[in-house]
């Protein structure tokens, strides 16, 4: 039983091709913007394990560093955030593996005093012999920062 491509057939196929082909042009190049402009992005690699993390949030020079020298899985361990400027505050932060997912661990900074934020968090044990966990924080003027923290077992 064969059936023959007969002209209405056609006409059908070429619409339904045309409503795909343009739904896939809308998605290229009209896609939305990033939630947040590239401006008020500071997504900065830096190995948190081996040193403090320099950056500038709101133009103002801040540390991240950990207050123990090593990390080890399931273990607290103590982030410090000085020179944080009057007025600004991480808003949400969490720790998440950069090779592999393990889902995400939540940061919470609490005020130690003028301009110095720390948190106590721990990382869970991986397979391998070493993992690279990112530290993402978000401040309240928009800006973002990424840092690198390897833990090995």
């Amino acid at each position: 039983m064969k059936e023959r491509l007969t002209s209405r057939k056609f006409a059908h196929l070429l619409v339904v091709m045309s409503i795909l082909l343009g739904l896939m042009a809308y998605r290229t190049w009209f896609a939305a913007a990033p939630a947040t402009a590239d401006s008020q992005k500071n997504d900065q690699i830096c190995d948190l394990s081996h040193s403090p993390c320099s950056a500038t949030i709101a133009d103002l020079p801040l540390t991240v560093s950990l207050a123990n020298s090593s990390i080890r899985p399931e273990h607290d361990f103590q982030l410090q955030v000085s020179g944080v400027a009057r007025g600004l505050m991480p808003t949400k932060s969490w720790l998440e593996g950069q090779e592999m997912f393990m889902g995400r661990i939540p940061v919470s900074f609490s005020q130690q005093g003028e301009g110095l934020w720390q948190a106590s968090t721990q990382v869970g044990a991986c397979t391998s012999h070493r993992m690279v966990w990112l530290l993402t924080i978000e401040w309240s003027n928009g800006q973002r920062q990424q840092m690198a923290l390897s833990v090995t077992r």
